[in-house]
């Protein structure tokens, strides 16, 4: 009984055909008819073609196992040596029909692959051709359609710690050699281009980079950090700063070296052999830009956050201003505000004129108003209650935007000297209590002063390690004017650094000096090609009346330019192919 069930058992295993040699035999009579097509010289069936094509995906998207890929443990259903060399045998018919297939796909013409096809065996456009010409097409359209520029944006916003990262080692390093050093600084303190101009200096890579790297400051205590002027930052040293807040002494000698100091730089912006200085105080900054940059033809100023109070404290001082930030311009509480737009084109006898018939009409409406109100039986009482209320209003309307960007007030022509005035005496600049209590607001500038001191950046340099790949890393601190970056990233460009990338972190509080452009308002820069023309001169003159401030040829034009679209806040930039993109 066992044997005959064992030998109906191997009767039925002679029976079964396996799976790989039914897939064998339907490829043999595929591969015998393609075969046959090709040596009669006939075309196969555009049918039959499909068929084959349709039959193959099928199979092939089913048993994907037995295809002749090299794998570590043995397939069962693996074909024979001999199917493997008949399988690299590809006909010409079910190579055009895969390709039909892949064109359709990728939404190709396929007449235009058969013209390639027949103009030369180097052009067709098999799958690895395709590939590639898919791959150049995603390629080439983001060389062309990315916002890269020439030219690196101004950023008038200050900057603590800026960052670079690069494939290829930097051509310097924080090492300097004694001639370096001394090249370096006699080239900043001189406003000498050493790298361009022929001199005995050091032309290193080495020297250029120390030259870039360095400061005028006033005041400078080693016992404090006074950038940024943070209550936050500078906590810590309360307890060194007793002897300057007890002693009356010291706080007038520091006082009036400040405005030796501060009266000195605002000189050489006058004489314009300074480009511009910040004044950063404990509660606010102050950018002063001489005439000629950002093309406009007058001194000018930005001041930024300010307060109500503080506003209120300019126009008794009759110094005249508008706020290119803030959206509503017409305010009844703000009669110096009341065109913001319109202030900075019009005369300064205009914008009085204009002052005093505001005021006057105001007045006029309000006795009106109070008229109207007793002819309705209204007491006198409450007519003042409701002005009082009315008042109240408008005043907690105007300190809505305190410490905000729309508060950023601007000056320019005589009215700067006058809030120069206006600060020199300032007792609100100079903190009362804290760590910093007693000390004069800090001067930053890019050219020597009066008391100013020469201080160099933090520079600190390391290899970082991002996903495998190595990335050597630049990295400066200290307060960062406007002109170090545009500098540094010449100096990687004539140095033939390829492609590298940066990132800053930004003084928040000095935001809006970029945000309000050239501070003038939009509208001056939206008149169309007569407003560019008329500020084409402009740009000249202002670049020859600076040639002495200390900036090389193509770092003063890019200063001097009148076009909004050069400054910008950058966060982070890439330099790549010749283009800086930003973000």
């Amino acid at each position: 009984m066992t044997v005959s069930m064992a030998e109906s058992g191997n009767a039925n295993t002679l029976e079964w055909t396996r799976p790989d040699q039914v897939m064998q035999l339907h490829r043999m009579k595929l591969k015998k008819r393609a075969l046959q097509a090709r040596i009669n010289k006939t075309n196969i069936d555009k049918n039959d073609v499909q068929h084959i094509d349709t039959n193959l995906d099928r199979f092939n998207s089913s048993n994907s196992a037995l295809r002749p890929v090299s794998q570590k443990r043995k397939n069962p259903f693996a074909i024979n040596e001999s199917c493997k060399k008949q399988k690299d045998i590809t006909p010409t018919g079910l190579e055009i029909s895969n390709d039909n297939t892949l064109f359709e796909l990728l939404n190709i013409d396929v007449q235009q692959k058969k013209q390639t096809t027949d103009s030369s065996t180097d052009k067709s456009l098999s799958f690895a051709n395709v590939l590639s010409k898919l791959e150049s097409i995603n390629q080439t359209p983001d060389a062309h359609i990315s916002k890269g520029s020439k030219h690196i944006p101004i950023d008038w916003t200050l900057k603590t710690k800026m960052r670079f990262m690069s494939l290829k080692p930097f051509p310097w390093n924080g090492k300097l050699k004694t001639s370096e050093e001394a090249s370096g600084t006699t080239g900043f303190v001189r406003c000498l281009n050493i790298g361009e101009k022929e001199t005995t200096l050091d032309t290193s890579p080495n020297a250029r980079f120390h030259q870039c790297c360095l400061i005028w400051q006033h005041p400078s205590l080693p016992w404090l950090e006074l950038f940024p002027r943070s209550a936050g930052k500078v906590s810590t040293n309360l307890a060194s700063n007793t002897a300057i807040a007890n002693n009356s002494c010291i706080k007038d000698a520091l006082y009036r070296e400040w405005c030796d100091s501060f009266r000195s730089l605002f000189h050489l912006l006058r004489a314009r052999q300074c480009p511009y200085f910040y004044m950063c105080a404990n509660t606010f900054t102050v950018l002063f830009r001489a005439a000629g940059i950002c093309g406009l033809s007058e001194i000018h100023a930005l001041l930024t956050p300010t307060t109500r109070g503080f506003r209120q404290s300019l126009r008794q001082e009759e110094i005249e201003y508008s706020m290119p930030l803030r959206k509503d311009s017409k305010r009844r509480s703000d009669p110096a505000d009341f065109d913001s737009n319109t202030v900075d084109t019009t005369s300064h006898a205009e914008t009085a004129d204009r002052r005093q018939e505001g005021d006057e009409d105001e007045e006029d409406e309000d006795e009106m108003q109070d008229a109207w109100l007793e002819s309705l039986g209204i007491d006198n009482s409450e007519i003042r209650k409701i002005n009082h209320s009315q008042a109240r209003m408008t005043l907690e309307k105007e300190s809505e935007i305190d410490n905000l960007k729309q508060s950023l007030v601007f000056v320019k022509g005589v009215e700067t000297q006058a809030l120069f005035n206006f600060l020199i005496n300032c007792k609100s600049a100079i903190a009362v209590t804290g760590a910093l209590a007693g000390v004069p607001p800090t001067l930053l500038a890019p050219t020597a002063f009066h008391g100013a001191t020469l201080k160099p950046l933090k520079v600190r340099e390391n290899v970082v390690r991002v996903d495998n790949d190595k990335y050597f890393s630049l990295e400066l601190n200290g307060p960062l004017l406007p002109h170090v970056l545009p500098s540094l990233c010449y100096l990687m460009k004539s140095s033939q650094l390829e492609q590298y990338s940066a990132s800053c972190a930004q003084l928040t509080s000095t935001i809006p000096f970029s945000v309000a452009k050239h501070g003038t308002g939009q509208a001056n820069f939206t008149k169309g090609e007569d407003c560019n023309a008329t500020k084409v001169p402009l740009n000249v003159f202002g670049q020859e009346n600076l040639s002495d401030c200390g900036f090389n040829e193509e770092l003063l034009s890019h200063f001097c330019s009148s076009d909004p679209a050069r400054i910008e806040i950058l966060e982070s930039f890439k330099f790549f192919n010749g283009l800086y993109t930003w973000s």
